[in-house]
């Protein structure tokens, strides 16, 4: 993303645009104070417009014929917008010209209303082409994007950095917008309460903030590689992990003064850094390793291109970068990353691909390049004058009520969407608890309709339950309760958080079910089963992590092989009567599911002390989402074959290293037919997206669950000929 500081002339470069402090140099050039004479300058360098339409089409181009692909642009901006911000907000403070009003009417006036009418665009798109199922969520990311913190909201909402494809956002892009905004924001203060107190110390604004720029970029940098090695998702928005960028821009405009490589190297530097901006997406797998310490590989090219800036030689990449094709990108870029990504999504949506073919790009580059210059035109540009003719805070003031009139109206679409969806939401509570209660004929057997000796005809003219529109939200009621460690959950003791399901006074049996949304997503059903045998039922699971043991000592122990440590520990001092886990791994495209090894290491010490597990088989995995499918196209039409799911019997018994007393649960006749894993059975739909279970469906899944437990894990029941066995306690 491109963002046009307020402090950059625009790139048109006319002689209105020089400010009347600027003096003549000969050769009719102006020279403005403080530039030196290799040329770099506190405001205008000519590499930089051009590097950042080159930025910005790699970004473009990456998205649209790269499959998503990150192509590193997005960070080019962040050090220039550091840059250009870093070094105007100094020199303005300095000559007591920095007011925060006028300052950020000038920053947000051109920021705000471009953004804000691809806010309502999207959100006409997503009523047009994506599936009432994604409403909900796209009108909270246009909300969090309209007062830039939807970084914080792709977060929480566990939203991993994907490749284009109709499950993405429509709005993914806006995270980086969200963390200039927070930038700008934030920065004028930072620099005006630094440079008073050097003020006061009677010592060099510069230098305060070079050290105090320099100090905060290396924590953010030393903070970025810990959490990427931890939590690479959550890293990827982190505002705090994402600073070092823009605190490198900042601080090269800070020491540029002393930096003033000689005319004969400057070319050199500056080809080497234009090098790297291009080469970073084709070499590197940005949505994995940014904003690790790879990530300097198109940072250092931004700043190698703004250090080899200037000076006399004619070799150098300004040419190049200068060039009417990029100059315009330039001009249209801010514009142009808000317009692609929407639009993209919308033909993914429209079009019912799953990734965009070469004709197709083409179609939508041009479509955002209209869109981009016609915005520029018709909504940028009056704004600017709108800023000029009544003044910055009046522009301030005309931006804030423009995006409380567009957070103001998400607010109200999704109190609409809300009620709906609890209207919805509480059908389906209504249809499962009558199935669970039922043993006849029943209007949403669910998983007993797939039961052979299930006889009683299943009505066609029901709407399925849940409707697939509130599908996403139809999960377990301790999937809310805060106990579920997460990227953004986490237990402030250091002992993982625990889920209490059922809590007998007395309980005859003590179950933990451990490890991820696979397995929260079971209970429901071993919430009830609980209930009826008198057992105490407990929840160990973070998302996306499984109870496992590494063969090796690991290098780097990300944040979910903590908890699997810590889990595994906890789980030996609780010594409960059984470990119930995810037993096998299914994938959306290749065949047969797999038992891990790592994970059968740590069933294998759970049973050297005494604590036997529980395994079910895993569930089948789409390439699809399950319900906007059954929504679009019915659910007959969105269905897997059952033999590209599961090849042969259960393989976890089998499995190289389980242990023998582990017992071994197999729900798949209750989940697939004989020759289809299907979307909805007995009218209750199956999947809440591609590949977790309805908590409407699991609890239908109750009774053939607690068969399958009575069948194979024998041992967790009373003996009917001894009475009940010695149970362990915690």
């Amino acid at each position: 993303m491109t963002v046009v500081s307020s402090s950059l002339p625009p790139s048109s470069g006319t002689a209105r645009d020089v400010p009347k402090h600027a003096r003549a140099v000969p050769g009719g050039r102006f020279r403005r104070p403080g530039t030196d004479r290799a040329g770099h300058t506190g405001g205008h360098i000519p590499e930089l417009h051009g590097l950042r339409g080159l930025a910005l089409a790699l970004v473009v181009a990456f998205h649209l014929f790269g499959n998503g692909r990150v192509s590193g642009g997005v960070d080019v901006f962040l050090v220039l917008s550091g840059f250009l911000a870093t070094g105007s907000l100094l020199r303005r403070a300095e000559r007591r010209e920095l007011r925060l009003g006028e300052h950020y009417g000038r920053t947000f006036s051109r920021l705000v209303p471009p953004a804000l009418l691809v806010l309502v665009a999207t959100a006409g798109l997503a009523w047009w082409v994506m599936p009432e199922g994604t409403w909900s969520q796209t009108g909270r990311e246009i909300l969090a994007s309209a007062l830039y913190y939807v970084n914080w909201e792709m977060i929480s909402g566990q939203l991993a950095y994907g490749a284009a494809g109709p499950e993405t956002s429509p709005l993914q892009h806006f995270w980086s917008m969200s963390v200039q905004g927070q930038f700008f924001l934030a920065w004028p203060v930072v620099v005006l309460i630094l440079v008073a107190l050097a003020r006061a110390a009677r010592t060099s604004a510069r230098g305060v903030l070079l050290v105090a720029v320099g100090a905060a970029t290396a924590a953010s940098f030393v903070f970025a590689q810990d959490l990427h090695a931890a939590d690479q998702p959550v890293a990827y928005f982190h505002s705090g992990a994402r600073f070092w960028e823009l605190g490198l821009g900042g601080f090269l405009a800070l020491a540029l003064p002393w930096l003033r490589p000689p005319d004969f190297l400057r070319p050199v530097l500056g080809w080497v850094g234009l090098g790297l901006v291009v080469s970073s997406g084709f070499v590197l797998d940005g949505g994995a390793l940014f904003p690790g310490q790879w990530a300097l590989w198109p940072v250092t090219g931004a700043l190698l291109v703004l250090l080899g800036s200037g000076g006399r030689a004619v070799w150098g990449p300004r040419g190049l970068l200068q060039v009417a094709p990029l100059r315009f990108v330039a001009d249209i870029s801010y514009a142009l990353y808000l317009w692609h990504w929407p639009l993209l999504i919308a033909y993914l949506h429209y079009t019912d691909r799953d990734r965009v073919d070469w004709l197709g790009a083409a179609a939508i580059m041009t479509a955002s390049v209209v869109l981009s210059w016609l915005t520029n035109k018709l909504v940028a540009d009056p704004a600017q004058r709108f800023r000029v003719a009544f003044g910055g805070v009046r522009a301030l003031v005309a931006a804030a009520v423009c995006v409380s009139l567009v957070a103001g109206s998400a607010v109200v679409g999704l109190t609409l969407l809300e009620r709906r969806d609890a209207a919805l939401l509480a059908a389906a509570s209504e249809a499962a608890e009558a199935a669970a209660e039922q043993t006849g004929p029943s209007e949403y057997p669910g998983a007993r309709a797939l039961s052979p000796r299930y006889s009683d005809p299943v009505p066609h003219d029901v709407p399925v339950q849940p409707a697939p529109v509130v599908a996403a939200q139809d999960r377990p009621a301790v999937d809310g309760d805060g106990c579920i460690e997460s990227n953004t959950t986490t237990s402030a003791t250091g002992v993982p958080l625990t889920c209490v399901l059922t809590d007998a006074p007395d309980p005859d049996r003590v179950v933990v079910m451990v490890g991820d949304s696979h397995t929260i997503q079971w209970t429901p059903a071993m919430t009830e089963i609980g209930r009826t045998e008198n057992w105490r039922v407990l929840l160990l699971a973070r998302r996306g992590c499984r109870l496992a043991v590494p063969a090796e000592p690991l290098v780097e122990i990300s944040a979910c092989w903590q908890w699997r440590a810590k889990a595994l520990d906890l789980l030996k001092q609780m010594r409960p009567d059984a470990v119930m886990v995810i037993g096998s791994r299914t994938s959306p495209t290749a065949t047969g599911d797999q038992v891990h090894p790592d994970e059968a290491r740590a069933w294998r010490q759970l049973e050297k002390v005494g604590i036997r597990t529980v395994t079910i088989r895993d569930n089948p995995r789409f390439e699809f989402d399950v319900p906007a499918c059954v929504e679009e196209s019915g659910g007959s039409a969105c269905a897997r074959p059952r033999s590209d799911v599961y090849v042969s019997a259960n393989p976890v018994g089998a499995a190289p290293g389980v242990p023998q007393t582990a017992a071994h649960l197999d729900l798949t006749p209750f989940i697939c037919g004989p020759q289809l894993c299907e979307a909805v059975a007995g009218n209750v739909l199956i999947y809440r997206d591609d590949d977790h279970l309805t908590a409407t469906y699991v609890t239908t899944l109750e009774k053939p669950l607690h068969r399958a437990l009575r069948t194979r894990a024998q041992w967790l029941f009373a003996d009917p000929m001894n009475g009940p066995l010695v149970r362990q306690r915690y």
